[in-house]
């Protein structure tokens, strides 16, 4: 493992580029934690102290709303080996399997909608769905963050990527669209509205950051259909948080450089986990010149570069390269939500300080 030390070393020999290392280290803390498996030094205690010990500000995302499902009835049968969940509705019911990976997670096996008529029923249980604000577990993690950290609202999942990621897969979910798309697009329309209207409510929350994990891969989501049915949602969801000094990032889960136009075009301020292969198709340099200069990138190394068998003097390299970015430099307004560097999905390196909101365009139709 590197030291802070040797970090510290390694970006001086960037001189001066901008960019800064800050870990997330959400999904390595809640997966230890939770099996009683966190380094000795370190048991029992938050993520915040950890990053603190780290000496690096600590990213934290909170789901500051709750899911009621109305007069959808959902029953979750887990034995150790699989978990089921049903989702019982007037119109029918919807079945999702897991199984117990070799990784100790729960991986999905079976999606629920399989059929054209399963989405007649997936419509009626969506068109039952309300979220509720609930800003508790924001106050809680706020006050442990202090100083010392980005506390970041998490939004559901923009609808589209919300569909294939939770209801249809997209592999055989795909060809069922193809098959079906108005009854898709209505599902998407009506969990849209809801969205928004969630959205909405977030502006008046503390905290500068939005951030809408939709795993983005464009293997899966074209330019085309993401101008078809992601680009006016996350513009409109854009202009709400822009309207109230907030910025919005969205994720991403693979392959992204074809939507990294569009993804600026909509008035998105910055992206998670943008890299070169084989993580993903576009370095920095890259993503720079597709999205200019007002626009927030995550990324820099890709995550294969990280597991502990890679070979320490190539990946010192590619941490010497990564940090040599040019980043474009520019004043901060008084707006900017963050006075401390930002964190991308893996440890990773920031072009650092494109962090004020993009302007967001007239919306149209």
């Amino acid at each position: 493992m590197i030291n802070n030390n040797r970090f510290a070393h390694l970006f001086s020999l960037a001189g001066g580029s901008g960019a800064r290392f800050l870990p997330d280290l959400m999904l390595w803390y809640e997966w230890h934690n939770r099996r009683g498996t966190l380094p000795a030094g370190w048991q029992g205690w938050s993520l915040p102290q950890i990053a603190c010990s780290l000496g690096v500000p600590a990213w934290l995302t909170v789901c500051a709303f709750g899911v009621d499902h109305g007069d959808v009835a959902v029953q979750r049968v887990e034995t150790p080996r699989e978990r089921l969940v049903r989702y019982c509705a007037a119109a029918g019911e919807l079945t999702e399997r897991w199984t117990l990976g070799p990784d100790g997670d729960w991986w999905q096996t079976e999606y629920s909608v399989k059929s054209p008529s399963d989405l007649h029923i997936l419509l009626q249980i969506v068109s039952q769905r309300r979220y509720d604000v609930d800003p508790t577990a924001l106050e809680r993690k706020t006050v442990e963050v202090g100083d010392d950290g980005i506390v970041a609202l998490e939004l559901p999942r923009r609808p589209f990527s919300q569909v294939f990621l939770e209801w249809l897969g997209w592999s055989d979910g795909l060809l069922l669209f193809f098959d079906a798309q108005d009854l898709v697009a209505e599902v998407v329309a009506v969990l849209e509205d809801k969205m928004q209207a969630l959205v909405e409510q977030i502006t008046v929350l503390p905290g500068k950051v939005v951030v809408s994990p939709d795993n983005l891969d464009a293997q899966f989501i074209s330019p085309a259909l993401f101008q078809r049915y992601l680009a006016y949602s996350y513009r409109r969801t854009a202009m709400l948080l822009h309207g109230s000094d907030k910025m919005l990032l969205a994720g991403t889960g693979g392959p992204i450089g074809r939507l990294l136009r569009p993804l600026a075009d909509a008035s998105v301020d910055g992206v998670e986990g943008v890299c070169g292969p084989p993580q993903s198709d576009a370095t920095l340099s890259e993503a720079r010149l597709l999205t200019g200069p007002a626009f927030t990138l995550w990324g820099g190394i890709p995550q294969d570069a990280l597991l502990p068998d890679f070979d320490q003097d190539q990946f010192e390299a590619m941490v010497v390269r990564a940090a040599r970015r040019p980043a474009p430099t520019r004043t901060r307004s008084s707006a900017s939500p963050m006075s401390s560097p930002f964190t991308p999905t893996w440890p990773v390196f920031v072009p650092y300080p494109p962090l004020s909101p993009n302007p967001s365009p007239a919306i149209n139709h």
